[in-house]
């Protein structure tokens, strides 16, 4: 069986990032498109062989994945409205994710274990459109519904994966298990309560049973890989905030912050958010040009090499703060010469209309 994946790629600083939505931990980074399909499928096949070895069943397409698609792509031209995105597609045979699959240690695979239940007790509140409720058993395990019966069917899910991955991992249950009657107790004597809230008095409790399977070293692989694909992840968002693409043909127009000052009646100007970028000038009219030629030469070489530019990230005031600081270390006077200015100096860059890094 064949299912087509979307697949959501984004131009990053000399790189792609990309990941299937419907496929947790599938993010990958490469240098091009055709490696990003390569990665994102080997990472889908995986997913699926792990979870066809779990026993578990994959979730069926979801319409939110659709729905945000469509919100990201122009529904003119079907092409995305940010020019560093763009959508594709990958497709899988079900099958392909059986092939060469190594067989498994009689430990791992659960035919010949049994499952057990486990009851625990969650708390019910009605609300003015919902229901929510909470398991006091398992932090952090809560959930809603629109009315009560979806609730406690959401609840159960919930209960089951929440317990189920701390049998996977090892971690043992907590010890207490309390009662649906002390479980409704404690919630109307916690100091967090809400007295105002007129729907508090009508909450309930209710007992839910989960059944549970045995240990699965492989759901702990599972888990491993989607935290590294959201470590990873996490990296090349944290990239794109400090460097943004550019395109051939591209323009970009911004403006960095400048320490300005005077010695023996040379100007002389740098810039702290570009390494190394300093100029003189016989005037202040002089340097401030000589600075805006300098940074839009440092960012065309960035645009050339890596296909993105450093953004700015002081202001005049906050790099005249950052001086101020450092000199107050090292015991200098918050000014030590009355020509320091701090000013932003305007630039404004085409890159060249040829192929550069991606």
């Amino acid at each position: 069986m064949k299912r087509v994946y979307p697949v959501v790629v984004e131009r990053g600083a000399g790189r792609l990032g990309a990941h299937a939505p419907e496929v947790p931990g599938s993010f990958v980074v490469a240098q091009s498109l055709r490696e990003v399909r390569r990665k994102v499928r080997e990472a889908i096949t995986t997913h699926l062989r792990l979870v066809d070895d779990l026993g578990d069943e994959l979730p069926p397409p979801d319409p939110k994945v659709a729905r945000l698609l469509a919100r990201v792509t122009d529904p003119e031209s079907g092409l995305p409205r940010d020019p560093r995105v763009r959508i594709t597609t990958v497709e899988i045979d079900r099958g392909e994710t059986s092939a060469g699959r190594r067989s498994l240690p009689p430990a791992a695979t659960d035919a010949s274990r049994n499952t057990r239940t486990d009851t625990f007790a969650a708390v019910l509140e009605k609300g003015p459109r919902n229901w929510s409720g909470y398991v006091p058993d398992l932090p952090g395990c809560v959930s809603t519904g629109k009315t009560r019966e979806i609730l406690l069917r959401n609840l159960h899910e919930a209960i089951g994966f929440h317990a189920q991955s701390m049998v996977d991992d090892g971690d043992p249950f907590p010890e207490t298990r309390i009662s649906p009657e002390e479980a409704l107790k404690q919630h109307f004597e916690s100091p967090y309560r809400d007295p105002t809230d007129p729907y508090d008095d009508d909450a309930v409790a209710e007992a839910v049973t989960v059944e549970l399977l045995p240990p699965r070293p492989l759901a702990r692989v599972l888990k491993g890989i989607v935290r590294e694909a959201h470590r990873v992840q996490a990296e090349f968002e944290k990239e794109c905030a400090t460097r943004i693409p550019v395109g051939p043909g591209e323009s970009w127009r911004g403006a960095y912050a400048a320490e300005i000052f005077r010695v023996d009646g040379i100007w002389h100007g740098m810039i702290p958010d570009l390494a190394k970028c300093l100029e003189i000038g016989r005037t202040l009219d002089e340097l401030r040009g000589r600075l805006q030629s300098a940074i839009a030469d440092r960012l065309l070489e960035a645009v050339a090499s890596e296909g993105a530019i450093p953004l700015p990230r002081r202001t005049a005031d906050t790099a005249a703060a950052r001086h101020n600081l450092d000199s107050a270390g090292e015991g200098a006077d918050e000014f030590p010469d009355p020509d320091l200015t701090f000013e932003m100096i305007p630039v404004e860059i085409v890159a060249p209309a040829v192929a550069c890094a991606s």
